[in-house]
């Protein structure tokens, strides 16, 4: 056995790495690579001395504790990126451990900001994550584990599970790709396999590291950070021009929504090629070392009822937080749902209905009006957003009911269903648990009764576009599965469209 973790999500220029290691064996070895879509070893060493550290009985909300095993300064000669450890014990156990590097000033003119508070927020070392319990039932027939919800605290000072930072390249992904399933294929694999089934849902081995592989081919230069970096380094975004934002971007803290819309108020560009945007509001306190995410049980949030009660760590469009991911991005969740993914339109086409092809994103892609973009490879499944439309003269249109902003463009768009008792797949609830539709409708309007549900139950995941008043331009692929549909040369035709213009 040997796992390990970093003492911080990111470093800099003139900083020291440490890494922390638990290990059964007397000594390990690591490589440090450069997980650019090369692959590239930085640096080896070999015969390091390990020794075995106890997991302390609160270790999911205050982090594992260990001391550090290895230290390695950073090198001003390495690019910014995202690097990973590669540990191989001396009794043949492996293990992962990553850190990113931010550049002291901009060498690009684009910064990647990786969404690594999803990972955490996905993380159940010590037993527990923000969607599991140490109490949770073991997967039933169907591999699903069923939703009881989780702990409202998760520390970053924890190992990820197995699957979160490697997958083989023909591991299934999370929404089903060719024949409709209801079941969802990336969890049977994975546990007979031996992965994390939720690294399905939450990781760079997949989301990730699609995209460092497609911006290496396109010879494209980026920056890196975390997201968790836009609050704690209140400047990070000065000098870039573009900002990305990729997978399953989902947590978010109220100083990263500051810094982004700051960004883009000032004339920056941001292009969310991701999905679940900006869901749930975060707080992340002691020093940045853990996340605070009472999500359904928000109720028991404490600042609830103090004057900090907008920090509440419900969806960012709960009545009490007023702050309405569309207002940032143009979409939500909550106007989406998921798509292809159990009972959520599993034999939809997986592609957006193009319905604006004139919009400048799409040059070169020979789209017409009705056509579909990214069905091959599902670009729209598993987490999809929206935002409330009409449609106008054959084309949707924002109606604003739900803070989109006016001058939003829908340039694609397809259907969508938020999970009930009777849509999710076979187990996700136990019987007395909300679903899904049920706690968003208890955000949105206090109640889930019949009518409420009815209003929210069906949405549609969305592609489009809005300038700010200031100048920025904000792009939103309204999907998780945007960088890996890549492939697609439509999808990649955009992609290199938005660079090139924002970028």
């Amino acid at each position: 056995m040997i796992e390990a973790y970093c003492g911080r999500r990111s470093y800099a220029a003139a900083d020291i790495v440490e890494l922390h290691v638990s290990t059964d064996a007397g000594s390990f070895d690591l490589d440090l690579i450069r997980d650019d879509g090369t692959a590239a070893r930085v640096l080896s060493r070999t015969e390091l001395p390990g020794e075995r550290h106890p997991l302390p009985p609160d270790v999911v909300a205050r982090g594992c504790g260990w001391p550090a095993s290895v230290r390695i300064p950073v090198d001003p000669d390495w690019p910014s990126g995202f690097y990973r450890f590669e540990l191989r014990a001396g009794d043949g156990s492996t293990g992962d451990a990553f850190f990113v590097l931010r550049s002291a000033t901009p060498r690009a003119s684009i910064l990647w900001v990786i969404e690594t508070n999803t990972w955490n927020a996905y993380n159940s070392f010590g037993g527990a994550s923000t969607y599991t319990t140490l109490t949770e039932q073991p997967p039933n027939d169907n591999g699903v584990v069923p939703n009881h919800g989780g702990v409202p605290i998760v520390s970053f000072e924890r190992p990820l599970p197995r699957g979160f930072l490697r997958l083989p390249d023909d591991a299934p992904r999370a929404p089903t790709v060719g024949a409709p399933s209801r079941d969802i294929p990336f969890i049977g694999w994975a546990l007979e396999q031996g992965y994390d089934f939720y690294s399905g849902g939450a990781s760079w081995a997949q989301w990730g590291l699609s995209f460092a592989r497609w911006l290496h081919r396109q010879g494209i230069a980026v920056d890196c950070a975390t997201n968790a970096d836009l609050e704690e380094f209140p400047g990070l975004l000065d000098g870039y021009r573009l900002m990305l934002s990729t997978g399953h971007d989902e947590y978010w803290s109220w100083g990263m929504r500051d810094a982004v819309e700051g960004f883009i108020a000032r004339g920056g560009n941001v292009a969310f090629l991701s999905g679940n945007l900006a869901f749930w509001q975060v707080r992340l306190e002691d020093g940045f070392r853990r996340m605070v995410a009472y999500k359904g049980d928000v109720a028991h949030d404490p600042v609830i009822g103090t004057a900090d009660e907008r920090r509440n760590t419900g969806i960012w469009s709960h009545p009490l937080t007023d702050r309405p991911e569309n207002q940032m991005s143009g979409l939500s969740f909550t106007r989406g749902g998921y798509a292809r993914m159990g009972g959520a339109t599993p034999a939809s086409a997986g592609g957006y209905t193009i319905y604006r092809p004139e919009h400048w994103a799409l040059a070169g892609t020979g789209l017409s009006y009705g056509d579909q973009l990214g069905a091959a490879h599902s670009l729209v499944g598993y987490e999809v957003d929206g935002c409330d439309f009409q449609f106008r003269h054959g084309r949707p249109v924002p109606t604003g009911r739900d803070d989109t902003p006016e001058q939003f463009e829908i340039i694609g768009m397809a259907p969508a269903a938020i999970w009930s008792h009777e849509t999710a797949p076979p187990g996700m609830y136990p019987p007395t648990a909300l679903s899904d539709i049920e706690m968003i409708c208890d955000q949105l309007e206090g109640n889930h009764a019949p009518e409420t549900i009815a209003r929210h139950a069906y949405g549609h995941g969305m592609m489009g576009s809005y300038v700010a008043p200031g100048g920025g331009t904000v792009f939103a692929a309204g999907t998780t599965e945007w960088t890996m549909a890549l492939d697609d040369p439509q999808v990649s035709r955009i992609t290199r469209n938005l660079i090139d213009r924002l970028g």
